[in-house]
């Protein structure tokens, strides 16, 4: 009988354990998907942060297309001018031209640029929730877990108690 007992307090005291090693990693969590949580919101920042520097760049692409316009226009009143005014216009008409082509390759970069930036934050988002989920099925395994070792422990006091009862009551017979 007192083997029992003795065996059910080492059962009881097993489960307790248990519950305080599942506590700690339901806490561990928890931390987990704050920290989580911190870098979806970093990430969407440096989305905004990168929106605003297109939106910068296309300002600078509208001004530059109204200093090319102008030029162009400078370009057509001088076309009666001397030969150096030719050579001058010439050499315009390729800063001009490279101005463009710097234009075009900043846009192509900066659409590559964003590009990536969406798909890394939709990666990030995509493993975040994945983790997410995990851990929401982490927290509810451990959830049952503790209901069932709860049980187990209420049914260990039970019988705990009914066999300190039934030794009370046997030690009065006697």
């Amino acid at each position: 009988m007192e083997n029992n007992i003795s065996r059910k307090e080492k059962d009881a005291n097993g489960l307790f354990s248990k519950l305080e090693d599942e506590q700690s990693t339901v806490g561990k969590i928890q931390k987990s998907i704050k920290e989580q949580q911190a870098r979806v919101e970093e990430m969407e920042e440096e989305l905004e942060a990168e929106r605003q520097a297109r939106a910068k760049a296309e300002r600078q692409r509208s001004d530059l297309a109204r200093e090319l316009e102008n030029l162009s226009e400078r370009l057509t009143e001088a076309s009666g001018a001397t030969s150096a005014q030719v050579e001058l216009n010439k050499k315009r008409e390729a800063e001009v031209s490279r101005l463009r082509k710097d234009l075009e390759e900043a846009n192509i970069q900066q659409e590559s640029t964003l590009a990536s930036l969406k798909k890394k934050h939709q990666d990030a988002i995509a493993e975040m929730s994945e983790q997410i989920d995990q851990l929401n099925k982490m927290k509810s395994k451990i959830e049952k877990d503790k209901q069932h070792i709860m049980h187990e422990i209420s049914d260990v006091r039970a019988a705990t108690d009914e066999v300190n009862r039934s030794s009370a009551s046997a030690e009065k017979s006697y």
